[in-house]
């Protein structure tokens, strides 16, 4: 494992542990910014009532709420399905199709990595099978 990669997992690991946004917010999942099919378990646990389709639950507060830079991470507890994704999103785009994803067209919405690897972009087709992580 390269250096780079040893202390971004280091900060990682200490913003699920201590200072994370989870804790200084509060983040939960919205009762009203979600896909139908998605139950709200708990504030910070979702799940879906029906394996078909790709659907968006959104959390709030919005991230452009308090300082500029943030860090997080998120911690996938279980997932009985193949795949699942984590990320931002355009909200008022994801309102207006309905809390569905469409992987395989540009204006979804939302800016994605997924736990198989892929990666979604709103804006621009992205190489769905490699993880593309900047410094």
């Amino acid at each position: 494992m390269s250096k780079k990669l040893e202390e971004y997992n280091v900060k990682l690991q200490e913003t699920l542990k201590g200072t994370s946004i989870w804790k200084q917010n509060s983040f939960k999942f919205s009762p009203t910014f979600k896909h139908a099919d998605i139950k709200i378990i708990q504030d910070n646990l979702v799940k879906s009532s029906n394996s078909s389709g790709y659907k968006f639950a959104m959390m709030e507060p919005h991230l452009e709420s308090g300082a500029s830079i943030k860090h997080f991470g998120f911690r996938i507890k279980e997932s009985s399905s193949n795949w699942i994704a984590v990320g931002m999103c355009h909200k008022n785009v994801v309102v207006t199709k309905n809390y569905g994803f469409n992987f395989s067209s540009i204006g979804h919405g939302a800016y994605m990595i997924s736990a198989n690897g892929g990666s979604w972009s709103h804006s621009k087709i992205e190489h769905n099978n490699s993880v593309k992580v900047y410094y």
